[in-house]
């Protein structure tokens, strides 16, 4: 019987594949059936926004799998969002009405660090220790 951890590992990478799934189905969406909206201007934001969840979903997968140090972790999860983001941008010269744009994989490389920065942070906090180490509680 597999560990429970090595579970939730295998949940954290189907995750983290969907959404990635879902991120490509988005981007191929050619770009006239977009309607005109204001929060289709904010494009570096939701960029970021949807970035980060796939950073952060790629570091609970790799958190759960390895135990590397946190911040190799982070930097392997953020790499790794950045590395699709660019991916992603190369796929959109192929879509009608869409381009590649390298602010767009920035703003996806800041999304997915962020993300596991933030995932990295809400798991020692659970875990019960911060930054600095565990807590003297």
């Amino acid at each position: 019987m597999p560990k429970p951890k090595a579970d939730r590992a295998a949940r954290f990478r189907i995750f983290a594949a969907l959404w990635a799934l879902l991120i490509f189905a988005l981007s191929s969406i050619p770009g006239a059936a977009f309607p005109p909206s204001q929060v289709l201007s904010q494009d570096k934001l939701i960029h970021a926004a949807v970035y980060a969840v796939l950073g952060a979903l790629l570091f609970l997968a790799l958190h759960r799998r390895w135990s590397h140090k946190t911040s190799v972790l982070v930097l392997i999860a953020g790499a790794t969002a950045t590395l699709y983001g660019f991916t992603d941008e190369f796929h959109q010269m192929f879509v009608p009405g869409r381009f590649a744009d390298l602010r767009d994989v920035l703003a996806d490389g800041v999304g997915g660090f962020l993300g596991a920065l933030v995932a990295s942070t809400a798991v020692a906090a659970r875990a019960g220790s911060g930054p600095a180490g565990p807590s003297t509680k």
